[in-house]
């Protein structure tokens, strides 16, 4: 996917959460105050969008000087390194303790991969909520000075909407895709 076609089905995604909370659809969630202090969730929703489109991210987040933290998305392709996935396999009485939680999700070992800073330096920025912080509402390109006043905490692969509520907030928002 090219970088155009990104920012296009992002921008579309922006439009569409903005519409949605423009007609009161987000009211009894956090997220009515769209595009402040949703940043984390708003990465997800996108990159689940995205996913949907074919195109994978990297979720990444960090905190700056005051405290303040942010979230944005990374394109997961050439243009970053891989960092080499750690396999976890669970001791069987702490496997049906968590599966006892999550309907069998931990039948079989779990693949974790995090990256560090330098994996995803040179890779694209994808972001719809730094408006929040007076910059702009859309911004798909390379690491500027805004995100360099963020120390990296962490980056992980997008695995998907763990929630109900993230779940619910995506129908809405894809009811307003055009």
């Amino acid at each position: 996917m090219t970088d155009t076609q990104i920012y296009r089905l992002v921008k579309q995604f922006r439009n569409a959460i903005e519409n949605a909370r423009d007609d009161d659809k987000f009211l009894r969630d956090d997220f009515d105050g769209f595009p402040k202090k949703c940043c984390g969730d708003t990465s997800c929703l996108l990159a689940e969008y995205l996913r949907s489109k074919g195109q994978e991210s990297v979720y990444v987040w960090g905190e700056d000087y005051t405290g303040q933290t942010h979230a944005w998305l990374v394109v997961n392709d050439e243009r970053i390194k891989k960092p080499t996935p750690t396999c976890i396999d669970y001791p069987d009485d702490i496997r049906n303790v968590l599966n006892s939680y999550s309907n069998g999700s931990y039948n079989a070992p779990i693949t974790v991969a995090n990256y560090e800073e330098s994996d995803i330096s040179d890779g694209l920025i994808i972001d719809i909520t730094a408006d929040q912080f007076g910059e702009e509402p859309i911004y798909v390109d390379y690491i500027s000075d805004f995100y360099r006043q963020f120390e990296f905490v962490s980056a992980n692969d997008f695995n998907g909407l763990g929630s109900s509520r993230l779940r619910n907030i995506y129908q809405i928002i894809l009811q307003y895709i055009r």
